[in-house]
């Protein structure tokens, strides 16, 4: 076996002819871990995202597995900096199911060459930082199974995700919910449509999304400034611009689904998703705080009945798992944050600990800022 580590986006285009077709084969076949999502990302995050990509094939020369990374960076007490490497397109973009990209028919060999490929290969980073890894897929076993194998040390943590199991009509649908919710949401939907100027629509046309877009972004904003926090889009404007490079691109592969409740020329709610596979990846959503009580309850309503109609079989809520899902029949998913050490004697301090990134003592840093980049 050989592999190959990829640190400029240049050679990394070298890999857009099998990418996609090596995801297709894979567990890991996630539309966040498309060519198109990954080089949309690079365009908006900015150049100065470095990749680091490692790509192993098999004798024959047929690419056998991809660790589709990047540079990052880690400090403790905002002091000690530790080379991180992350999934491309994870940051500013609402991802989520991070993982190493190998054949069904190949996984184990193709898991252990990326892990020892890892821990030989020059660049000088620390830690491998995974979080948001699916549990139904295998991902943990392979990945961190591998990583140990090579003389790394893995760590991991529970992570909840929430889903839908979507039955083959509605009105099955319907009766898994409780009764309470069964009469709140027909008394929200009466006043939802009680004009007739009300509408349930969805964006189909490239000339539309802009619109849909620029009402997600208010109605999201508007939605949180009601209970006093900040909307994402306001929040995160690089996100902001992520949705609306990516949002054309994946209209124009049928991945797109935008869909608003409106009254003539003004928007009321509007949710966005991707329909991947068999699933609707439920992203963001925002409505109007003084149209009619639970709009976003009805909005939400008539996605499932849509997802139900076009034959999907998951609404995947994506993030944790809260009672809000819960009341619409969704069910906890297991998961796990992942962090990878390579055992050095800098990192001994780091592995002694119970440090995460996402806690006191260990954050991020070099992170891209609205389309700037990261610090090189």
């Amino acid at each position: 076996m050989s592999f190959q580590v990829f640190e400029d986006w240049a050679s990394l285009a070298t890999l857009e002819g099998e990418w996609n077709r090596l995801l297709e084969r894979s567990r890991a076949d996630s539309i966040f871990l498309r060519w198109e999502w990954i080089e949309t990302w690079r365009s908006v995050a900015g150049e100065k995202m470095r990749p680091y990509v490692v790509a192993v094939r098999d004798p024959s020369g047929a690419l056998l597995g991809v660790a589709p990374l990047y540079r990052s960076g880690l400090k403790l007490l905002r002091l000690l900096p530790f080379g991180a490497l992350r999934v491309l397109g994870d940051h500013h973009t609402g991802a989520e199911y991070s993982d190493f990209i190998l054949p069904r028919d190949g996984e184990a060999e193709a898991a252990r060459e990326i892990a020892e490929a890892l821990a030989r290969a020059p660049g000088g980073w620390d830690c491998l930082w995974l979080p948001n890894v699916a549990g139904w897929t295998g991902a943990y076993e392979r990945i961190a199974g591998a990583c140990a194998a090579a003389g790394l040390t893995c760590r991991a943590r529970p992570r909840v995700f929430s889903a839908a199991d979507l039955p083959k009509d509605f009105a099955s649908y319907r009766k898994s919910l409780s009764g309470n919710a069964r009469s709140m949401l027909q008394r929200q939907t009466r006043a939802a449509f009680g004009s007739p100027d009300v509408v349930f629509e969805e964006c189909r046309a490239a000339d539309e999304v802009p619109a849909y877009l620029e009402a997600l972004f208010s109605l999201n904003h508007r939605r949180w400034s009601a209970v006093g926090q900040v909307g994402t889009f306001v929040r995160k404007p690089l996100e902001r611009r992520f949705y609306e490079a990516f949002a054309p691109r994946a209209l124009e592969r049928g991945w797109l689904r935008l869909y608003a409740i409106r009254e003539r020329d003004r928007f009321l709610a509007v949710q966005i998703g991707y329909a991947y596979g068999s699933s609707f990846l439920q992203l963001q959503e925002g409505f109007d705080p003084e149209a009619p009580s639970g709009i976003g309850n009805v909005l939400r309503a008539r996605v499932v009945e849509r997802c139900i109609e076009e034959g999907l079989t998951t609404y995947d809520f994506l993030g944790d798992h809260t009672e809000h899902k819960r009341r619409w029949s969704a069910q906890a998913r297991d998961g796990f944050d992942l962090l990878i050490w390579r055992r050095t004697l800098k990192n001994r301090l780091a592995t002694s600990l119970p440090l995460w990134p996402t806690g006191r003592y260990l954050q991020a840093h070099g992170e891209p800022q609205d389309g700037l980049g990261a610090s090189p």
